[in-house]
């Protein structure tokens, strides 16, 4: 398993995990992407298909405690080549900093450009929203609407001339704070984290995270995919994952509040990619910025995952 670092170096995760109690909390994650899996939408895709995924945007009202505000030219210069291009766009959960912010006019108010773009790939049925847990209206997990936009927990990319299955699912549904525990987790972020954010105590950013928790999440989503052999795309832990040869078909798109860069992954002629968007000055006077696409490791065919 290839893991895709805060700094963008490779490193590999141990094929062979510790062993662990199958515990009550591991029991009911894997009940609960057994549940959103069984009920999610199916969409045929073939070789010909290009595909984009980006997942945690966190987008939020442009104030200090908006990380992602910082990389919204990069990430509208990466959605506009992946509409120019043909792609269909799926959003992987958490597009939308519903935890910190009350209203979703907010949001949409403060990052309007990206939602009028996210419109025009709706319009051409190439459009995918997948619910996260910063994305939860009103109590409601399996269906959310943005403007018309319909997000739902689970989906279900099918290739038409093998049937081969991918999974899109956030991932918080292995990750027992952020799901079972939801609404008191959105009390902290809303009333403390972000007052934290807004006052900026020791620079504080919502990039800051535990690795021993995204190794925790990683198992248990790994473990689905090993009981149920089938491939996963996610997000949440906001940790870029690929797999390697051998290894589960355990992938993660990151995320974009990375400072200065985002990452994501890509389909295109049967393969999948990680990619990499970011921001870098051309070293002149005027300060311009040069926003460069790199590929990560190097494309696997989806086939070899079976």
């Amino acid at each position: 398993m290839t893991t895709l670092s805060d700094g963008i170096t490779l490193g590999t995760l141990p094929q062979q995990y510790p062993r662990v109690a199958h515990n009550v909390w591991r029991s009911l994650a894997h009940r609960r992407l057994t549940q959103v899996f069984e009920t999610a939408q199916e969409v045929l895709y073939d070789d010909s298909c290009r595909i984009a995924f980006f997942s945690d945007c966190h987008r939020g009202d442009n104030s200090r405690a908006d990380a992602f505000a910082r990389n919204e030219g990069v990430f509208l210069h990466a959605l506009t080549h992946y509409f120019r291009e043909g792609f269909t766009y799926i959003e992987v959960g958490d597009g939308d900093e519903l935890w910190k912010n009350r209203r979703f006019g907010d949001v949409r108010n403060a990052h309007g450009g990206i939602f009028d773009l996210l419109h025009r790939f709706d319009q051409q049925n190439r459009l995918h929203l997948i619910v996260g847990n910063h994305d939860i209206q009103k109590g409601r997990r399996d269906h959310v609407e943005k403007e018309g936009m319909v997000a739902q927990e689970g989906l279900i990319l099918r290739h038409a001339r093998t049937g081969q299955r991918i999974f899109v699912v956030h991932g918080h549904q292995a990750d027992f704070k952020s799901d079972c525990l939801y609404v008191m987790s959105r009390f902290v972020v809303r009333y403390i984290w972000k007052r934290l954010q807004l006052l900026d105590v020791a620079g504080i950013t919502s990039h800051a995270g535990h690795s021993w928790k995204q190794g925790k999440i990683e198992q248990t989503m790994i473990g689905w995919v090993r009981a149920y052999q089938q491939s996963v795309i996610c997000g949440h832990t906001h940790r870029p994952m690929f797999a390697a040869h051998g290894a589960p078909p355990y992938f993660n798109a990151g995320s974009c509040v990375f400072p200065g860069y985002i990452t994501g992954l890509e389909i295109q002629n049967g393969e999948i990619m990680p990619v990499k968007w970011s921001a870098r000055s051309d070293g002149g006077q005027g300060g311009s910025l040069n926003i460069e696409r790199e590929v990560l490791a190097s494309p696997r065919k989806l086939r070899s995952f079976g």
